[in-house]
């Protein structure tokens, strides 16, 4: 029996999935935790083999919180189940040791299939996306970044939102937004995750 821990603000999800896990035969949910704080303490009472982590809480977000369990409780899996697409935020949880990756929109059964494999000490990413297209590598060598912008950069590849960023450098989110735009036209790149690898190329995190 795989013992897993939910950690979702959103009762509704909680819930939800809690009612589809009691029937499969394989998995259990043992807890449920409102926000990273409450899991935590959840998991300084109890053992659990998987977390199902959301991104997005209050008090402590999961980013912060992953971190924490890799210090505390760095036997326990952890399978983010987050709102963003994974090209947003895998790369930066993957790094800081989750081992896989699902969306809320997907099925179920993906969730079960995710908690399965990451238990079995496999990995449960779309490996597509964690593949640095060439042409964007050449280009970005000969590319220099302002100070600000290599900041924003950092921020962001370590998981950081717009509003995080805007008060830990004392700029504005509007600011913080045409940092980004910039930063995505400076190094012609399609999204957030081609940012967090060009960080990643460049030691920035």
């Amino acid at each position: 029996m795989i013992n897993i821990i939910i950690a979702d603000d959103h009762a509704i999800v909680r819930k939800g999935l809690d009612l589809f896990l009691k029937f499969e035969d394989e998995v259990r949910l043992i807890a449920e935790a409102a926000d990273g704080d409450e899991l935590l303490q959840v998991l300084s009472r109890m053992t659990a083999d998987v977390v199902l982590l959301d991104i997005d809480m209050p008090k402590m977000n999961g980013i912060t919180v992953l971190r924490t369990m890799q210090e505390e409780f760095p036997n326990i899996k952890v399978v983010i189940l987050s709102m963003h697409r994974e090209e947003i935020y895998g790369p930066t949880v993957r790094k800081l040791g989750a081992l896989g990756y699902v969306t809320k929109d997907a099925d179920p059964k993906e969730v079960v299939r995710a908690v399965k494999e990451v238990h079995a000490g496999r990995l449960f990413f779309r490996e597509e996306l964690y593949t640095v297209r060439t042409p964007l590598r050449e280009k970005q060598r000969k590319i220099k970044l302002s100070n600000r912008e290599s900041e924003v950069l950092k921020l962001l590849s370590i998981g950081k939102s717009n509003k995080d960023i805007s008060e830990e450098l004392g700029i504005s989110d509007k600011t913080v937004s045409t940092y980004k735009q910039r930063l995505l036209n400076k190094l012609q790149a399609r999204n957030v995750v081609d940012l967090i690898n060009f960080a990643k190329m460049y030691q920035f995190v």
